[in-house]
């Protein structure tokens, strides 16, 4: 896979020596680079009713949505997706809420199963800061919860830190597998690609954003992530001004199996004390 991203980056910036240095031309090129590194999203559509009854599907700005509203006056979960599968790869995480009586809002990236466009940065950003205002007309609730599974992490701490999030405070902030920037991410896990991404400050310097994010925050991360590596996680936790801050490590866990008992469990607890207060 690796390999494969390596050529199509080193196709990519062949073109932009070709067609010259306009301003213009090198951002397109820049972000056909950042979409073929970091986004490898499912295409395949899938009914939310497959996955659970209580799912319904929205169009929402050519992206597509999965919505369930919430119940007995609970927050609800606006979910941002990683950058593999689509949304029903995660319906079992959306089930755990809804059982709980939490409405839910997962968002399908630009290009992810049946949303349409490509993805960027800036897109994506965008369109998650366009959704999180318009939430509490969607589902009747004011009181959202933004969750954040690995790529998500960075959109949701730039969300939080955004006008938007300012304006309308999350209720808490749930990170499964955070990164601390994808260009820390990148000189970690695939240093030879860095040369392609140097300078792009852009892609979700989640490190600086903390900074900024003062709700609840409890940040889940495996021990053994060998995706995003845990060190990221536990330096976040230690930059969040949170006063109400977890981390909520695991030594056997990896980048998906973090999502087990052992972690739901004090999730749950700390969420139901939030949603008492």
């Amino acid at each position: 896979m690796m390999k494969k991203i390596l050529l199509t980056a080193l196709l990519t910036l062949s073109v932009l020596v070709t067609v010259g240095p306009s301003l213009a031309r090198a951002e397109s090129i820049a972000t056909q680079i950042e979409r073929r590194i970091f986004y490898q999203f499912g295409t395949k559509y899938r009914n939310p009713t497959n996955a659970d009854k209580r799912l319904s599907e929205v169009r929402y700005k050519g992206l597509i949505l999965w919505v369930a509203k919430p119940k007995n006056g609970k927050p609800t979960v606006m979910y941002l997706p990683g950058s593999a599968g689509n949304l029903y790869s995660r319906s079992h995480k959306f089930r755990w809420f809804m059982d709980q009586g939490y409405g839910v809002v997962a968002m399908a990236y630009p290009g992810m199963a049946g949303s349409k466009g490509k993805p960027s940065r800036q897109k994506i950003q965008i369109l998650a800061n366009s959704l999180y205002r318009d939430i509490p007309k969607m589902t009747g609730s004011k009181r959202i919860i933004l969750m954040g599974e690995s790529l998500g992490t960075g959109v949701a701490l730039a969300l939080a830190a955004s006008k938007a999030g300012r304006a309308n405070p999350p209720t808490a902030i749930i990170l499964q597998a955070p990164y601390t920037s994808l260009i820390d991410l990148t000189a970690a896990k695939n240093p030879v690609l860095l040369p392609f991404v140097a300078g792009r400050n852009d892609l979700w310097p989640s490190k600086r954003f903390i900074k900024n994010v003062k709700p609840p925050t409890f940040i889940m991360h495996g021990q053994k992530d060998r995706t995003v590596p845990f060190h990221m996680g536990k330096r976040l936790h230690q930059l969040s001004p949170a006063k109400n801050k977890v981390l909520a490590a695991r030594p056997q866990a990896g980048h998906t199996s973090i999502w087990r008992p052992n972690v739901l469990k004090p999730l749950r607890k700390w969420l139901e004390k939030i949603h008492r207060k």
